[in-house]
C-alpha cells in the first residue's frame, strides 16, 4: 500500500470515528430530552401545552411593538401591582398572597429557563386569553398597549433581578 492509500485510509477511518462519536452524541441527547420530558413537572408539562395553542401569529412576536422605556416599565408595573402581584407576587417570584390557595403555582418571572418557554407575543397572547392548562385566568379587560406595558415590565422584573445577582445581559 502506498503512502496516499494509507492517508486515505487514516482520514477515512478518523472522520468515521467522528461520525460514530457524533451519531452517539445525538442518540443519547434525544434519549436524555425524552427523560426529561417525562420527568417535567405537570406545570411544566401545561406551559408546553398552551405553547400549542397560541396562534403562529403569536409566536413569531420576538420583541414587543412598545418599548421598553422607563414610561412603559412604570404604566407596567402599576398594572402588575393591580392585577398580577396577587398571584405572582411583588418581585414576580409566583409567590403572592394568592399562590398557596391555588391549585397549580403561579409562575415564577425570576425562573428564567422556565419564562424563556414563551415569547413576548406568547406572554401577551396568555396575558389576554389566560390558560386553562395552568389556572391563569384571561384578562381581556386589559387595554392592548396596557398588556404590553406588563410584558415590559415582566422583563424588567428579570433585569433587575439579574443585576442584583450579578447577571448582565438585555431583552
Amino acid at each position: 500500500m502506498n503512502t496516499k492509500n494509507i492517508l486515505l485510509v487514516f482520514v477515512t477511518m478518523i472522520t468515521m470515528s467522528g461520525l460514530l462519536v457524533l451519531a452517539q452524541t445525538v442518540w443519547a441527547h434525544g434519549e436524555e430530552k425524552q427523560s426529561d420530558k417525562n420527568q417535567q413537572s405537570s406545570h411544566m408539562q401545561a406551559m408546553y401545552a398552551l405553547k400549542e395553542k397560541i396562534p403562529q401569529e403569536y409566536r413569531i412576536m420576538e420583541r414587543t411593538p412598545i418599548v421598553p422605556d422607563q414610561e412603559s416599565i412604570n404604566q407596567g408595573k402599576d398594572l402588575y401591582r393591580q392585577q398580577c402581584a396577587l398571584c405572582h407576587g411583588n418581585e414576580g417570584r409566583g409567590n403572592g398572597s394568592a399562590a398557596s390557595g391555588l391549585k397549580t403555582p403561579p409562575a415564577s418571572f425570576l425562573d428564567l429557563e422556565h419564562s424563556a418557554i414563551y415569547s413576548p407575543g406568547e406572554k401577551y397572547w396568555i396575558i389576554g386569553n389566560g390558560s386553562g392548562e395552568t389556572g391563569m385566568p384571561a384578562f381581556e379587560n386589559i387595554d392592548p398597549v396596557d398588556r404590553w406595558h406588563l410584558v415590559n415590565y415582566i422583563y424588567d422584573l428579570q433585569t433587575a433581578d439579574d443585576e442584583q445577582n450579578g447577571y448582565n445581559h438585555s431583552h
